[in-house]
Formats: C-alpha cells, structure tokens, sequence
C-alpha cells in the first residue's frame, strides 16, 4: 500500500546522491578543457545524467507526498520550486550531451567516445551551449529556495515535514 505522506527509503537516498552529485558537477563546470575539473564536469556529468534522468522519472513516476499543512502560496512555492529543478535537472543533462555533437565531435567519458548523431552546427552549438548554462544557473536560486524551505519544515512546521527527507516510511512515495 502506497502512503502519501512521506517518502520511500529509496527516494530518499536518490535525493540525496542526486543532491551531491548535482552540487559536484556545477562546481566543476567551470574547469579549463583539459583540466580535471573539466573531465570531472564532462565525463562525471555524462555518466551521471543518465542517473539523473533516470531520478526525474522516479519522481514523475511515484509522485510526491501530500504537502504539509501550511498556507496555499507555500505549497505553490513548493511545487514551482521543485518542478523548477526537475526541469532544469532534464535541460542541462540533455543539453550536455548535444553540446559536444553539436560541433559534430564526440562525447567523450572517460577516454571512451561516444559519437555525435548530428553534424556540425555552429549556430545550433551556441544555442545548446547558452541553454546548459543559463539553465544550469537556475540550480543557484532554486536550490537556495529549496533549502529554506527544508528549513522552513524543519523548524515551523507542527507536522515534522522537514523530517520526511531523512525518516523514511513503509510504503512512501
């Protein structure tokens, strides 16, 4: 039986190396071709997005919990702030993957190439390249917004929501 009040052991432990993972990657996407950073980003990102990918369809797949009891414009919060990061999970990881094969080059993971499905584009590699960035910026704002209000559970709210991302549930979402 599904419960809608929390989440499953799994979901939880998806969040949280989606969590690190996410936070390790933007902080190397910003390393010079070449660098370790930069086959951290790359490689690290290429294998990684498939897991993220595969996290965001967990997501759409089970739902998530009720929210707490709290005023309508917090859950409207809530909800823009969580699907905000879905999508951007899902725009950067995709974008990822079409930047190198929009240059008509090949993805390469570790030493091992993946080749492009495309040919070259310039002007289609320019677009890709703004849209992973812009998009994974996003995560800055949204991930601050989504930390206050784990916050905002954990210290105001009488249900003990700011709890349901560490105190897993028979049966939870």
């Amino acid at each position: 039986m599904t419960r809608a009040d929390g989440y499953s052991v799994l979901s939880i432990v998806v969040h949280w190396i989606a969590a690190i993972l996410v936070v390790a990657l933007f902080f190397t996407h910003e390393g010079e071709r070449g660098s370790t950073a930069n086959l951290v980003h790359v490689s690290g990102g290429a294998i990684v997005g498939l897991f993220l990918l595969w996290r965001v369809w967990h997501r759409m797949r089970n739902g998530s919990p009720q929210p707490p009891d709290q005023a309508a414009v917090f859950n409207l919060a809530a909800r823009l702030v969580h699907w905000g990061l879905l999508v951007a999970i899902v725009v950067v990881v995709v974008s990822g993957y079409l930047l190198p094969w929009s240059l008509g080059r090949e993805l390469d993971v570790f030493g091992f190439g993946i080749p492009s499905p495309m040919g070259a584009n310039r002007g289609v590699h320019e677009f890709v390249e703004r849209v992973h960035d812009v998009s994974g910026h996003l995560f800055i704002p949204l991930l601050v917004l989504h930390v206050l209000g784990a916050v905002k559970h954990a210290l105001f709210d009488r249900r003990r929501a700011g709890i349901r991302m560490f105190k897993p549930v028979d049966g939870g979402r």
